[in-house]
């Protein structure tokens, strides 16, 4: 993502900065993870003396693609929700998905494997201005190129939403897309979610009513009721007494200055490997549930 900005939209990457850059790309651990040979792609790169933020990211996913031996190509990294806007600037006539999944559940998920998230006012209020920025930008896109899907759907519904999906997208539906379970070894590393190498589990939502405290989910009912609501999920919804609030109170005091850090830690420690043309393992760095399959440029 540190390439990801507006100034690039229109300056061309070269010179040292290019020559970082690729360095970058050939030590970075998640471009690793993608399960192909890209020694290709980094030596044609090496050739060039420069090159436009659109070729770049075109040029990545392509020689991916033809390595697979398809032609569409797509990207999932969660922090792109910061993005759209440039994304659309040089992909006027691209696609965006946005799925979407209750938020008491990503808490729940999320404190799991990272005990940094067990804070459940901060993960609401990230949950929320997560999705009031995807509305924002969401807003400036046709009717045809987007498209929001409820996670809940996708497993209750699989093959009506996957089939919508195609359509949107303009590939033929195909049966076996349901079993990607089966071959998700073939294109993706155990760095992601276990849920990737099982079938889809109807039963893998509405978790946060069993595994939630009372006082937790309603908390974040309370923190993000707007958006809870807009997305048609339940609310457990009570006035907050002072107890409550002096709870989430006490949760922001503490938790919300440590995400700031983590977040500008993160951007930080890739923008300086990026410029410095050194490894770093982005995986190990910040939110570990935001493992996507994309790479940060």
């Amino acid at each position: 993502m540190p390439v990801l900005k507006k100034k690039y939209l229109q300056k061309v990457i070269s010179g040292e900065s290019l020559n970082s850059l690729i360095n970058y790309l050939s030590l970075n651990n998640q471009f690793k993870l993608w399960n192909y040979d890209n020694s290709g792609f980094i030596s044609q790169l090496s050739q060039r003396d420069k090159i436009s933020l659109k070729e770049l990211i075109s040029d990545i996913f392509s020689s991916y693609c033809r390595s697979k031996g398809k032609n569409i190509w797509g990207d999932k990294t969660p922090s792109f929700f910061r993005k759209i806007g440039i994304l659309r600037s040089l992909f006027p006539d691209a696609k965006f998905i946005h799925i979407v999944r209750d938020g008491r559940d990503v808490f729940d998920s999320w404190r799991r494997v990272d005990p940094t998230k067990n804070n459940v006012s901060v993960v609401a209020l990230d949950w929320s201005y997560k999705l009031s920025r995807i509305e924002k930008s969401f807003r400036k896109i046709s009717k045809g190129n987007k498209m929001v899907i409820r996670y809940e759907d996708l497993l209750e519904y699989p093959e009506k939403t996957v089939k919508a999906l195609c359509s949107f997208i303009g590939v033929e539906y195909e049966s076996n897309m349901l079993n990607f379970y089966r071959t998700s070894h073939e294109h993706i590393g155990n760095h992601h979610s276990q849920l990737i190498f099982k079938p889809l589990d109807r039963s893998n939502k509405n978790k946060w009513k069993k595994n939630l405290t009372p006082r937790k989910a309603k908390i974040f009912s309370v923190l993000s009721k707007h958006y809870l609501k807009n997305y048609n999920y339940e609310i457990l919804y009570e006035r907050p007494k002072i107890s409550d609030i002096l709870y989430i109170f006490k949760d922001l005091f503490f938790g919300l200055p440590r995400r700031i850090l983590q977040v500008f830690h993160v951007k930080r420690t890739i923008e300086r490997a990026v410029r410095k043309g050194q490894a770093v393992d982005s995986l190990s760095v910040g939110n570990k549930r935001s493992r996507g399959s994309g790479l940060n440029i």
